[in-house]
C-alpha cells in the first residue's frame, strides 16, 4: 500500500468531517446546507465523505458557516491549539 495515499485518504476524511461537523453546528439537514452553499446535496455528500474535495470559497461565502468551519478546522489540528468560547453581555448605559 503507497503510505503518501493512506495519508491523503486520512486527511481527506478528517476534512469531510470538518465539513459535516460545520453542518451539524448550523443544525441543518443536508438539504439546507447544500442549498445554503448553493450545490447538490450528491456533491456535498462527496466532501463529507472525502471523496471529492471541500470548496471552502463556497463555504466561506456563507457568513454564518465561518466562525462555525473555523471551529471545525481548529479541532483537525489537535494538540497546541485550544478552542475556547467566551460569551461577553455589555449593558449599555
Amino acid at each position: 500500500m503507497d503510505l503518501r495515499k493512506a495519508e491523503d485518504d486520512t486527511w481527506r476524511l478528517a476534512v469531510g468531517q470538518a465539513v459535516e461537523d460545520t453542518r451539524l453546528l448550523a443544525k441543518l439537514s443536508l438539504k439546507e446546507f447544500a442549498d445554503a452553499v448553493e450545490r447538490d446535496e450528491r456533491q456535498v455528500a462527496r466532501w463529507i465523505a472525502g471523496t471529492e474535495r471541500p470548496q471552502f470559497d463556497v463555504l466561506f461565502a456563507v457568513e454564518g458557516f465561518r466562525q462555525l468551519l473555523v471551529i471545525a478546522l481548529a479541532r483537525l489540528a489537535g494538540n497546541g491549539v485550544q478552542i475556547e468560547t467566551t460569551i461577553r453581555i455589555r449593558r449599555r448605559a
